[in-house]
């Protein structure tokens, strides 16, 4: 019986409920009364239903636990001042990260007009989240220093960075500062499928971020200074002080490995993943040493994850039992032991999380005494929805939850009668008295071992006959285990996967049988490293050597899987019907792995793995996209500053125009390709929310990082038929652009003015580049190829960045006028000309953008015009992705427009 886990899974109902359905607190807890009558009626006249009333009430407290939690909010005063604005602020640091060398920074303060893709970066940076406890209020009146009272999210989160040739100073947890920035509020991008890094932010509680150049002075006066070291740190100071030690200290191991042999030697990427392993401090990670370890479902690998807890709290209680310690002895020394590293590795949400699981099931187990491992979980999945109902809605909750599920739920029972069986019966093979009580398979899988025993004594010794044989026959086995064991979870898993990570990893299964047992190895090895390296640095070349050993093993393998084009393959947001249906194929997978047919045994084991195979093609199955059957679908999606506009013609065939690239980049902006891909994170997010697993066309206008930039990732991601080009001169990216499309077999389609495509139903005419156009060296806005798709009597115009002489070589020889237009430069002056715009006369408009860009697009005068032409403008900049659905008639009735691009039906993100 597994009464508690299927209680979980109905308190996981509630909450699932109300989180697209209000209900009100109040009658939700009016309603547990009478529902608790019902029940002990119920056990008292009718036992059998007795778990209608029950499960209801599980429901309902599930519910109401949801509605009545505090939802984390920015705070208010920081909020308010977070408008940009030169401001200073006074507070304590209340985490800090090591001073590294400096690639990115983000929201930076220069005031620079220049292409943030060419600043230089940064010689040195340093994070820390500040508590805000006074800032500058600056009003038409007066200009002073204001105490903010105590509030929730009263953090700043601050990039200081220090140029080349200048002295940086480290700062410490705990110090008081004052420093003059801008503070803004998280950035997001308004997609559907989109990260809401502010959300995620919030939950830090963080409420504002800004950059700060360390070394920039206002009237001899340092932006930054340090105005009090308290005497005296606080733990949580001391235990991030210690976390900075020692994941500087990895950084040395280069140097003090230097004369080890080659393939024991540590690369400066070693130590950052022994940085991210063992200290939680992902930030000398970079974008191309992840990418590997992403497309082999292995990046648990080389962060702090439950898994290494796990590990950990496995040794810990292995070594007590091994002692022969009490129970209870041995459960307080490993959440001792586990909350000492979680702790150590910033204790971070994931880490909480699986640090309470852990300590959960350990206390679970000392009540249920092994009977029900599923009780157990169920257990502490309660106490953790319970603690946070809103946590279940995150990656990380779910897969572990479903992982766990996985294993005890159906890995172990249909193990139990097999594997495990026989595993037990290698034990004591001389002792024949208790084959009467096994299972006549299992007794006769012993009789046989004896046999062979016995004749392999007869041929060599009692040592290898009763010794080596047994342990060769159990190694065997434990293997069959492992394999087993993995292919279920990686088959549970398939659905988070698909749904977060829009991920199929086939390579994931011989990566993980390999990985695994390695990282059981590594994170001992890794941990002992680093208390060496603490302690004695010159003696750390033994632990080094067998733990460089065992990473450069596992780092090989995930970099020869990685490399294999099939074995990553990406998939678009599950259908809710199919999310539904994977759920249920999964509960049924359990309770089958728990039935025991007498006439047929193994009938039910292998319904149940067909059940959790079936959860993972319901998952990954290819579904519609999600687009009306009767009009043309055009979605301008926020790429911050930036163009990415997705067509999708009634009969399913899509085209993708640009796909973004610089992000955000305001006045007090600035981001590199080097940690974050636009393409990947936002625009590829945005085609999976959608359902689209292929393109069947991506067109470039021009070779601007801010229209080029994401291609490559939709490229690999969506393997489009076709790239369309104009004449673009030939620099380097560009080139790199085509030959990325090159080997993955997309065909490079030139076009010219006067050209047309067909797209399924709607058609596509070429306005420009002229055919007599030549590129200079350099890309530029003329450049652009500007596109007329149509479908019946209406149509839109995207005309990418072309300034004013392309625009006026467009009005001879075509009709340009549209229904609908894509303001060409992002609403700058150089574009979008009176004359241009009565030829294409539209009725809507829409301008790509982004949120305090450092160029002031749109303009206030393109903004009038369009206003006087009485033409309805969207801009991506305040109305984040905005739909239009053209239906083929004429005239402004034929466009209907859909910010944010709502769901019709139920108002949220699609």
């Amino acid at each position: 019986m597994i009464p508690l886990f299927y209680a979980a899974l109905l308190y996981l109902s509630g909450i699932v409920l109300v989180h697209y359905v209000y209900l009100r607190p109040t009658l939700l807890l009016i309603g547990l009364g009478p529902l608790a009558g019902v029940g002990l009626l119920a056990i008292a006249k009718a036992p059998r239903l007795v778990w209608l009333p029950l499960s209801a009430l599980w429901i309902i407290l599930g519910a109401w636990s949801a509605e009545t939690e505090a939802q984390p909010t920015p705070n208010a005063a920081i909020t308010q001042l977070s408008d940009g604005l030169l401001r200073t602020v006074e507070g304590t640091v209340a985490s800090a990260s090591p001073l590294r060398n400096g690639e990115v920074t983000e929201n930076s303060d220069d005031d620079q007009r220049a292409d943030p893709a060419s600043q230089t970066p940064p010689a040195l940076i340093q994070k820390i989240d500040l508590e805000v406890s006074a800032a500058e209020v600056v009003t038409d009146t007066f200009d002073q220093l204001q105490p903010l009272s105590p509030g929730p999210a009263d953090r700043l989160r601050l990039t200081l960075h220090w140029p080349a040739g200048v002295a940086a100073s480290e700062l410490r947890c705990g110090q008081q500062l004052r420093a003059v920035i801008r503070m803004q509020r998280p950035e997001i991008f308004h997609d559907p499928g989109a990260w809401d890094s502010a959300a995620y932010l919030e939950s830090e509680k963080i409420s504002a971020t800004s950059t700060l150049d360390a070394s920039k002075r206002d009237s001899g006066e340092p932006r930054l200074k340090v105005i009090a070291t308290p005497n005296f740190t606080s733990l949580s100071c001391l235990v991030n002080q210690w976390r900075n030690v020692a994941s500087t200290r990895l950084q040395t191991l280069p140097a003090l490995t230097a004369t080890l042999p080659k393939h024991l030697h540590a690369t400066p990427e070693d130590a950052a993943m022994l940085a991210a392993m063992l200290a939680g401090d992902r930030s000398y990670l970079t974008r191309p040493l992840r990418i590997g370890f992403e497309r082999t479902g292995s990046f648990h690998l080389i962060v702090v994850s439950g898994l290494h807890l796990a590990i950990l709290a496995g040794c810990a209680f292995a070594l007590a039992r091994r002692l022969r310690l009490r129970s209870i002895t041995t459960t307080l020394i490993t959440l001792a032991v586990t909350l000492a590293y979680a702790l150590f590795t910033g204790f971070a949400i994931p880490a909480q999380r699986s640090f309470w699981m852990i300590a959960l099931y350990l206390l679970g187990r000392l009540i249920y005494r092994n009977r029900s491992p599923l009780n157990v979980i169920g257990f502490a999945t309660l106490c953790l929805a319970a603690a946070s109902p809103r946590s279940i809605f995150e990656a990380s909750f779910q897969m572990t939850l479903i992982a766990v599920a996985a294993i005890a739920g159906v890995a172990v029972p249909l193990m139990k009668p097999t594997i495990h069986a026989r595993i037990q019966a290698t034990r004591d093979l001389r002792l024949i008295a208790i084959e009467p009580s096994l299972p006549p398979r299992i007794a006769q899988f012993r009789v046989t071992l004896r046999l062979v025993a016995h004749a392999l004594e007869a041929a060599a010794n009692a040592q290898i006959a009763w010794g080596i044989l047994p342990f060769a026959i159990r190694s065997i086995l434990r293997m069959i285990e492992l394999l087993f064991v993995t292919v279920v979870v990686e088959l549970a898993l398939a659905l988070p996967m698909a749904i977060y990570f829009h991920r199929i990893t086939i390579y994931a299964l011989p990566a993980n049988l390999i990985i695994l047992p390695l990282l059981s190895l590594l994170v001992p090895a890794a941990m002992l490293l680093l208390l060496v390296l603490s302690l004695w640095p010159p003696a750390v070349i033994v632990p080094a050597s067998a733990c460089l050993a065992l990473l450069h093993a596992s780092v090989f393998l995930v970099h020869k899987l990685g490399a294999l084009t099939l074995g990553n393959l990406r998939v678009p947001n599950p259908a809710p019907f199919q999310i539904a249906v994977a759920l249920v194929l999964f509960l049924i997978a359990m309770q089958l792995a728990h039935l025991r047919s007498k006439r047929l045994p193994g009938l039910s084991s292998c319904a149940a793995f067909a059940a959790i195979l079936l959860m993972a093609v319901a998952a990954i199955a290819p579904r519609r996209i999600d687009h009306p059957s009767d009009a043309l679908v055009v979605e301008a999606i926020d790429v911050g500053q930036g163009d990415a506009l997705l067509l999708i013609t009634p009969d399913g065939k899509t085209l993708l125009v640009d796909a973004g690239g610089l992000g955000f980049f305001g006045p007090t902006n600035r981001t590199t390709a080097t940690e974050f891909d636009v393409g990947e994170e936002v625009v590829s997010a945005a085609l999976w929310s959608r359902g689209i697993r292929r393109l069947d066309a991506v067109a470039l206008t021009h070779a601007h990082h801010d229209h080029m930039g994401g291609l490559p990732a939709i490229l690999r991601n969506f393997r489009p038929s076709e790239l369309w080009v104009g004449n673009n001169p030939p620099v380097a990216t560009y080139l790199d652009l085509l030959s990325e499309a090159h080997s993955l077999g997309t065909q490079v389609r030139s076009l010219r003015s006067g050209e047309n495509v067909t797209l399924g139903s709607a058609s596509l005419r070429v306005l420009a580049p002229q055919a007599d156009y030549r590129p200079g060296p350099q890309p530029a806005n003329n450049d652009s190829l500007v596109l007329q798709a149509r479908y019946k009597s209406s149509s839109v115009l995207l005309a990418g960045d072309a300034e004013s002489p392309e625009e006026h070589a467009m009005l001879t020889g075509f009709d340009i006028s549209s229904t609908l237009l894509k303001v060409g430069h992002h609403g700058s002056l150089t574009s979008t000309r009176p004359e241009f715009l009565a030829r294409v006369a539209p009725a809507w408009a829409v301008i790509s953008c982004g949120r305090r860009n450092r160029f002031g697009h749109p303009r206030g005068e393109i903004l009038a015009e369009l206003q006087a032409a009485h033409v309805r403008t969207y801009r991506t900049d305040t109305d984040g992705a905005t739909c239009f659905l053209l239906n083929g008639e004429a005239g402004p009735q034929a466009v209907t427009p859909q910010p944010m691009c709502l769901n019709e039906t139920d108002n949220s993100f699609r």
